[in-house]
């Protein structure tokens, strides 16, 4: 299918609309996006997004403003415009099932769920929680400044989401290309209760997920050892068992002559991650932990 035209709705824009967008033109860097609700306008386009009620992607529409919506997910979040481009060009993008799915659940759920006034069950203005929709809301230009024009800001919001879809794939393609190590590590380890990983490479979703280790060692990007205290929950600080309290936010001498090992650099407060500047000095670290 050659694309060189979309449609979106004028005026204020959303998440929605603007990943459907970057979606569209990272597959087709040359596509003319234009904003209108009018009839005569949508149909010069190849592909409708969020406007024109219909729902049909034979014939280039991706609306999900309908009766009955355009369908939902297994888990019961319903699909917007965004979730529907990225069902029928997500991959195009991602090349593989697995950064498909990254995307899918990372960014794109999320959008949608907020576009289609999904609710998870919580309050979300009870604390700050500013989500990546919030962030494109932002882009809006507010009602008492000169400069009103949408048009010409949802471009720049296009170009960032692109920014963004372009990193995430990038991290989905790093953890797809660490599973068959991490695995490997896991399987080789020596000590039922941490591993010892002699790269700095994500580790958290295999060993969160399938794993019941303790800490995880691993070299850091500045040259100097940690030792992390395994989440009890992707995304969460609360650590199976946490560093001993006695550590906690004690930094250089201090926290060498509390443990004895010289090197020792910081010990977080939240006891959730320690330092030293060498394997051996986080290995020694993360035994005196243990007992």
């Amino acid at each position: 299918m050659k694309i060189e035209t979309i449609a979106v709705h004028d005026g204020v824009f959303h998440a929605d609309d603007i990943f459907a967008a970057a979606i569209i033109r990272l597959l087709y860097p040359d596509v003319k996006i234009i904003r209108s609700r009018s009839e005569d306008v949508l149909n010069q386009a190849d592909l409708r997004i969020d406007v024109g009620g219909v729902f049909n992607p034979e014939s280039g529409n991706y609306d999900h403003h309908l009766e009955k919506g355009a369908g939902e997910r297994p888990n019961g979040i319903p699909y917007a415009s965004c979730g529907l481009i990225w069902n029928d060009f997500g991959m195009k993008l991602a090349k593989t099932k697995f950064k498909f799915d990254h995307i899918e659940r990372k960014i794109i759920q999320s959008v949608d769920a907020n576009d289609c006034g999904f609710s998870f069950g919580e309050d979300r203005y009870s604390f700050s929680h500013f989500t990546v929709s919030d962030l494109f809301d932002s882009f809006n230009p507010v009602w008492f400044r000169e400069n009103n024009n949408h048009d010409e800001v949802f471009e720049e919001a296009v170009e960032f989401a692109k920014r963004i879809l372009i990193n995430e794939l990038d991290r989905a393609e790093g953890f797809e290309l660490s599973r068959e190590y991490i695995y490997t590590v896991v399987e080789e380890s020596v000590n039922p209760f941490y591993v010892v990983l002699d790269r700095y490479i994500p580790w958290q979703h295999i060993i969160i997920n399938e794993t019941d280790f303790l800490f995880v060692l691993f070299p850091s990007t500045a040259g100097d050892w940690r030792v992390r205290a395994v989440p009890r929950h992707l995304g969460s600080f609360e650590s199976r068992k946490p560093l001993p309290a006695s550590w906690a936010g004690k930094r250089e001498s201090e926290l060498a002559d509390l443990t004895g090992v010289p090197d020792a650099t910081f010990c977080h407060p939240a006891r959730f991650i320690a330092g030293a500047r060498s394997r051996a000095g986080a290995i020694a670290l993360v035994e005196m932990a243990l007992n």
